[in-house]
C-alpha cells in the first residue's frame, strides 16, 4: 500500500472511531465559535479606541497601542482552540482506551491541563510569529527558493510538534517537557509521519472540495450570496471533520508510540509504518520512559 493510500485507510479508520462519538464533533465547533467571539470582542474594543467619526473607515489605522491588543486576542483565540482541540484528543484517548466519552467528560479532561495548554499557545503562537517572519525575508531575498525554505521551516515545525498535544493531556508535563518527548519520539522518522500528515491534509481538501466548488459555481450566479453562506457552511464542516479525524490520528498514534499496542480500531491498520518500524517492541516503552 502506498504511502496516500494509507493515510487515507488512516483517514477512514479514524472516520470508524469519530463515528461511536460523533458528539465529539462539537468540541472543534466550539473552539471555532469561541475564536470568533474573543475576535468579535477584539476588533470592538479597537473600534472603540481607534475610530474617528471625522476620519470615517477609509483611512482607518489601528494604533501601535491596539497592535498589542490584536496579539493578546490572537493568543487567546489560540489559546480557545487548542483548550478544545486538547479535549477532543482527551475525548479520543478515552474511547481509544476503552472508554465510553462525552463532550462533558472531554471537557473535565482538558480543564485540568488548562496551564499547560495555554503555555503551549503562547509557543506556538511566537513560534508561528518568528516562521511567518522567516518566510517573509527569506522570499523577499530569494523568491521562490526562499518562500520553499521558509515553507520547509514550517512543515519541520509541524512535524516535530504533532504529538505534543497527545502528551500533554496523557502525561503530568509541561508545554516545552512536551515539545520534547514528540520531537524525540518522530526525529529518526520525520518523514514518514510528515507523509502521513499531507495525506490527512489531502482528506481534509477533499472534505471542503464540496463546500468550496458550491461557493465558487452559485457564487457568482443567480443565487448569489446563498451559494456562499451553503457553500461555507459546507467547508466549515469539512474543516471540523478535518480538525477530529487529524485529533484521533494523533491520539492513536500517541497510543502506539509509548504502549508498542496498536489501539484495537487500529488493529488493521499498520500504524508502525507511520514510525517507520517494522519491529512493533523494539523501540518503544511505557508513557514517560519510551526509548528515542
Amino acid at each position: 500500500m502506498g504511502y496516500f493510500a494509507r493515510s487515507w485507510e488512516l483517514g477512514k479508520t479514524s472516520w470508524r472511531v469519530l463515528r461511536k462519538d460523533k458528539e465529539l464533533l462539537w468540541l472543534p465547533v466550539l473552539g471555532g465559535l469561541a475564536a470568533l467571539i474573543i475576535a468579535g470582542v477584539v476588533f470592538g474594543l479597537i473600534v472603540l479606541i481607534d475610530y474617528d467619526p471625522a476620519i470615517g473607515w477609509i483611512d482607518f489605522e489601528v494604533s501601535g497601542g491596539s497592535r498589542w491588543l490584536v496579539f493578546l486576542g490572537v493568543v487567546a483565540s489560540t489559546i480557545a482552540v487548542y483548550f478544545f482541540q486538547g479535549a477532543l484528543v482527551h475525548g479520543a484517548r478515552e474511547r481509544l482506551t476503552g472508554g465510553d466519552p462525552t463532550v462533558a467528560s472531554a471537557i473535565r479532561g482538558a480543564s485540568g491541563r488548562f496551564g499547560t495548554i495555554a503555555v503551549w499557545a503562547i509557543i506556538a503562537v511566537v513560534v508561528g510569529i518568528i516562521i511567518n517572519s522567516i518566510q517573509a525575508a527569506a522570499r523577499d531575498r530569494a523568491g521562490f527558493a526562499g518562500a520553499l525554505l521558509g515553507g520547509l521551516l514550517d512543515l519541520a515545525w509541524r512535524v516535530m510538534t504533532f504529538l505534543v498535544m497527545p502528551i500533554i493531556i496523557a502525561e503530568r508535563v509541561g508545554a516545552f517537557g512536551a515539545l520534547g518527548r514528540s520531537k524525540n519520539l518522530l526525529r529518526r522518522t520525520w518523514g514518514e509521519n510528515l507523509i502521513a500528515q499531507a495525506g490527512l491534509s489531502i482528506v481534509g481538501f477533499v472534505l471542503m472540495a464540496p463546500g468550496l466548488l458550491i461557493a465558487i459555481l452559485l457564487g457568482t450566479g443567480p443565487l448569489g450570496i446563498f451559494g456562499v453562506i451553503v457553500g461555507g457552511l459546507l467547508m466549515i464542516l469539512g474543516a471540523v471533520v478535518a480538525s477530529a479525524l487529524s485529533a484521533v490520528y494523533q491520539t492513536a498514534l500517541y497510543e502506539y508510540a509509548t504502549t508498542g499496542e496498536s489501539p484495537a480500531e487500529f488493529a488493521e491498520v499498520d500504524l508502525g509504518r507511520s514510525f517507520g518500524h517494522r519491529d512493533r517492541r523494539s523501540n518503544w516503552g511505557q508513557p514517560g520512559r519510551y526509548r528515542t
